[in-house]
């Protein structure tokens, strides 16, 4: 199941999937290095995103209550990789930054 809205490459809007009734299948697609797809939420991925909104979210005033339930930086980063549900959420990833066949990445940057 992939989501309604994701945000663009740099990161600072979202984007909403519209004109759903003009979507088409095309059985043998095949994505460009520069096209970005989705892919089940891998372990190592699941731990970047964690890392990257515990850092984010860390030491601002309204998000205390991130602090105050996990305590410690790792605390939060292994609370959010629980809630994560690696495996079965949607991940949206640059194809051509794609290294495995269990989709890890070796871009993080590219992948907000």
């Amino acid at each position: 199941m992939t989501p309604f809205c994701v945000s663009n490459r740099a990161g600072d809007k979202m984007m909403k999937h519209v004109d759903w009734h003009l979507d088409r299948r095309i059985f043998d697609y095949q994505p460009l290095a520069c096209e970005r797809i989705f892919v089940d939420l891998s372990p190592e991925r699941a731990r970047q995103r964690a890392e990257c909104r515990v850092e984010h979210f860390w030491d601002r005033d309204d998000c205390a209550h991130i602090r105050e339930m996990y305590g410690t930086k790792e605390n939060a980063i292994e609370g959010f990789i629980a809630d994560s549900r690696v495996g079965e959420a949607p991940d949206l990833v640059e194809f051509g930054s794609l290294s495995s066949p269990n989709n890890d990445t070796s871009n993080p940057s590219q992948h907000k």
